[in-house]
């Protein structure tokens, strides 16, 4: 659906009285005809469709339903260590509010049904024999093929957990999180191509169309043509009205793929080293488009109902709680962002970030996807750190603010 149509799906709510104290507005952008950086970082003049938080307080939650896509590849231990002690404060924050405005209420209403399911960017090799790319589900071919998972890589843990966890009122939230975290320690085997986008993309789509779709919505197809899981292997975890939130966590760029022939070691076509292919051959990608526009045609009728936050190789100072279009060229534009062959490895590209923990790369093509979804619907943190607690505070507002079904009247 176009972000015009979206607005006009938008009046008729507003004037049909289904949905309270939502305005139509302006474009974000002051000037309607500028060109930002990289071209398709956001269309030229495109509105973030219209939709803006409420005046009024919002009264009552929706059902959150938040999937974590956690590179696996072989540099990923302590980001995942980070992100696992990170995970009590999430879950509790978000169904024990807290007030960081002073203002003596809670920042947003509890979230009392709250779904948490756990995929890596990890869709193999297309079939083509590329080491790291043979430890997933599904080898080489699909690798994890975007299911969610169900083990863990932790001794103490349990064999098997469900592939959807569920939090309901009374639960305790520091169980419910420990339990996450096992799942969530995803492991390093991974395969070094990660496409978190497409990964995500893959396990929230249906392969029909469904209520919560838009009236023209056409199921993305995937690699040899295959379907989404939304409805299919990971039924169970998308609701038809709950805000969808999607954090991805990496230390490299999304390296999506429409053409699997790039992962092929004796292609006459992608000759470059297979580590830098994914830079070099940029048209053998999927368009950051795909993402932005396939994700909100999930939220066809509440196109507020979703959200994207991103950990990755952005310089720690560059992050902005909830960037606008100008945060978002100004991050771009960081000398450290620029993709350039490393002089001193010239089978990578110059990291982007240095942290603790170690090494980042540029995702530009993740900063455009979460820009691309317009204001207030996302966040891009920096996993340079190895505290990752002003990573995950901005990451649990943009969720509970997002999650609401009911606003008091202005």
């Amino acid at each position: 659906m176009t972000p015009r149509a979206i607005a006009i799906v938008l009046a008729a709510l507003v004037i049909g009285g289904c949905y309270r104290d939502v305005t139509i507005t302006d474009p974000l952008w002051r000037d309607a005809s500028a060109t930002h950086l990289d071209a398709g970082v956001i269309d030229a003049g495109r509105p973030d469709s219209g939709w803006r938080e409420p005046g009024g307080t919002c009264t009552e939650s929706t059902p959150v339903d938040l999937l974590l896509v956690v590179d696996s590849s072989g540099s990923m231990a302590e980001e995942q260590d980070s992100l696992v002690r990170q995970l009590p404060r999430l879950v509790g924050e978000l169904v024990d509010p807290p007030d960081r405005d002073g203002d003596r209420q809670p920042d947003w209403p509890a979230i009392t049904d709250l779904h948490v399911g756990v995929i890596t960017p990890d869709l193999g090799s297309g079939g083509f024999e590329v080491p790291s790319c043979a430890a997933g589900r599904f080898g080489v071919r699909f690798g994890d093929d975007a299911v969610l998972r169900e083990t863990s890589s932790v001794s103490e843990c349990s064999a098997t957990y469900p592939p959807v966890f569920e939090f309901g009122a009374g639960d305790d939230p520091d169980v419910f999180a420990a339990e996450v975290a096992c799942v969530a320690r995803v492991g390093t085997a991974g395969c070094g191509f990660e496409q978190p986008l497409e990964a995500a993309l893959k396990a929230v789509s249906p392969s029909t169309p469904q209520p919560y779709t838009a009236p023209d919505y056409v199921p993305p197809t995937f690699v040899e043509g295959t379907s989404g899981h939304a409805d299919g292997a990971n039924a169970g975890f998308l609701r038809d009205d709950s805000l969808l939130a999607v954090v991805i966590l990496t230390d490299e760029e999304d390296c999506s793929v429409r053409d699997v022939e790039l992962f092929d070691t004796s292609s006459p076509r992608y000759v470059s080293d297979l580590n830098l292919r994914c830079f070099a051959y940029p048209e053998a990608l999927h368009p950051v488009e795909r993402y932005v526009d396939g994700l909100l045609a999930l939220r066809a009728d509440r196109p507020d109902l979703f959200a994207l936050a991103v950990i990755a190789g952005i310089p720690v100072d560059a992050a902005v709680d909830l960037p606008s279009a100008d945060d978002y060229d100004r991050i771009l534009a960081r000398p450290e962002m620029e993709e350039r062959l490393d002089p001193e490895m010239p089978t990578r590209l110059v990291p982007s970030c240095n942290g603790p923990t170690g090494i980042a790369f540029p995702p530009r093509r993740l900063v455009r996807a979460v820009a691309g979804l317009g204001r207030g619907r996302g966040t891009v943190q920096s996993i340079c750190q190895t505290d990752f607690t002003p990573a995950v505070a901005p990451i649990v507002s943009l969720i509970g603010r997002r999650a609401c079904a009911e606003h008091a009247p202005l």
